[in-house]
């Protein structure tokens, strides 16, 4: 009986989609102390989980259906409801230029499919994409196998990533794209970066729409990180978040409709799986209709439109998520950097976003004591070896992301999540230990509760404003902000307290 065949599009997917496969395999084993202690600890995917429990007793009490959510709505572009919570909510935290208005909304079910739906209404199959490496490998699944399009990888030196140096990389990288015979129709922008976790400042991002008029581009930002910047010891004062919309484009001579602000509420909000995105597109109503019809049947779920809406509308409450869940990442990017410092593995510092790029060469180059474990040799290339690591650390229960996923210049480097509830994330770094044959950091301790997390109605610790800064304070001993891309592994080590352990300190959030 022969077997039925797929598609030319099928078997595409299937031959390259292995790196889907690999992460199905991994969340199917995901770690759970009461289910799975066997499990996967996930510290390769971009997942804040330090608000869940706060955040899932908030939701349970909020959580209010109409008879209207039981139907197909009332708009194939978002719900009036969420719409109006969203308009709100960009004009109070994205300072943008023009007044956002619901019809410059579109809503969908996640950001990186409206990104894609977004490439092929401004591009042609086979038409490139810029962007700028390193960047996130679902850009890769949404616009190349999805639909056709053809990221064009622009190399900058990791150093000059989020400076002028990209503009340049841009003009040499659209000019060799369209002699090879790829026309590039779009930029896509990640801000703040993933996976290096920088925010763009302004004139780095009004040179972008720049470039992008000069050769009659699309400019599209992903802005999914917009509200998760931090302090932190390498960055006492970080730059600021700045979106597209807060650009006054006509002022410097660049069209507006050619800009598109895309947002969702995965990372800031702690909820990957709501699935939610939005589009804002101020100044193309083209773009906008054409995504209404597209995207008709990738509405957000009822569920998803309640929840968030009531937690946008809720204002001071959400004020208050922002502010403890800024303090969360703080707390736990010094935790994650101490934990590397006492390793002696350098990283590229962060301030935004739930990442750090790591440097395993260190590892990888020792194949006399690490070779027989990763099954590495001498004269392996680094490409090699850095997935050798990732496989063998995945074999020990621990899921990490290799820098070549993420077009990374350099071999034998990995990003780790570092927002992850401590007591997972214990476990993960305890078993990356164990598996390498490396000492114990003594910082580290068997955590009774869920990691600082919370149950509603509980006090929280909250670092903010001046009490932060004055807690970092004593960096000023080390003569200068730490604001480039060096690298850093052996500053002193500094952890906050347990959240938990320090009551005089303490406000309520929900």
């Amino acid at each position: 009986m022969p077997h039925p065949v797929l598609s030319d599009f099928g078997n595409f997917i299937v031959e390259n989609g292995q790196k889907a496969m690999e992460m199905h395999y991994v969340m199917r084993d995901t770690y759970n102390p009461e289910s799975n202690l066997w499990g996967i600890v996930n510290l390769g995917v971009a997942e804040n989980t330090l608000m869940h429990e706060s955040l899932k007793g908030y939701f349970q009490n909020a959580f209010r259906l109409r008879d209207l959510d039981f139907t197909y709505g009332d708009g194939l572009s978002g719900t009036k409801r969420l719409t109006k919570a969203l308009v709100d909510f960009l004009n109070t935290y994205f300072n943008p230029c023009r007044e956002v208005k619901a019809e410059h909304l579109l809503l969908g079910c996640g950001l990186i499919t409206m990104i894609g739906q977004v490439g092929r209404a401004v591009a042609n199959r086979g038409d490139g994409i810029l962007v700028v490496a390193p960047y996130y490998s679902g850009f890769d699944a949404s616009f190349a196998v999805e639909h056709g399009l053809k990221p064009v990888e622009v190399r900058v030196e990791i150093r000059d990533v989020g400076t002028m140096k990209e503009i340049e990389a841009l003009e040499e990288a659209r000019w060799k794209s369209e002699a090879n015979g790829t026309k590039v129709r779009a930029v896509l922008l990640c801000n703040p970066h993933n996976p290096l976790g920088r925010c763009y400042e302004r004139p780095v991002l009004e040179a972008y729409g720049r470039f992008c008029e000069r050769h009659n581009l699309h400019l599209i930002s992903d802005e999914i990180f917009a509200m998760s910047v931090y302090p932190s010891q390498d960055f006492p004062i970080p730059p600021p978040f700045v979106s597209v919309l807060a650009l006054d484009l006509e002022r410097i001579n660049v069209n507006p409709a050619r800009v598109h602000c895309l947002y969702g509420m995965s990372k800031d909000f702690n909820a990957n799986g709501f699935r939610a995105g939005l589009l804002v597109s101020q100044h193309n109503e083209g773009l906008i209709n054409c995504l209404t019809t597209t995207n008709m049947f990738s509405v957000v779920a009822s569920p998803s439109d309640a929840l968030w809406s009531a937690l946008l509308n809720d204002t001071k409450i959400l004020a208050n998520f922002f502010i403890m869940n800024r303090s969360k990442l703080t707390e736990a990017y010094e935790y994650v950097t101490g934990w590397l410092r006492y390793q002696n593995l350098p990283y590229i510092p962060a301030h935004a976003a739930h990442f750090l790029m790591v440097d395993m060469r260190s590892v990888l180059e020792n194949v006399v004591k690490y070779g027989a474990l990763l099954g590495i040799k001498v004269g392996d290339e680094m490409g090699k070896r850095e997935v050798a690591l990732v496989d063998y650390l995945r074999v020990k229960k621990v899921h990490l992301s290799p820098g070549s996923d993420h077009h990374y210049s350099e071999r034998g480097w990995i990003r780790l999540s570092f927002s992850v509830r401590r007591d997972y994330l214990n476990v993960g770094l305890r078993r990356i230990e164990e598996a390498l044959g490396w000492s114990r950091w003594p910082e580290m301790k068997e955590l009774k509760s869920l990691g600082g997390c919370g149950e509603v109605g509980s006090t929280l610790k909250c670092f903010t404003g001046s009490h932060l800064l004055t807690r970092l304070g004593y960096l000023g001993q080390l003569g200068k902000r730490m604001e480039d891309f060096s690298l850093i592994s052996l500053l002193p080590c500094h952890h906050p307290k347990n959240p938990v352990e320090s009551k005089e300190e303490n406000q309520k959030i929900f």
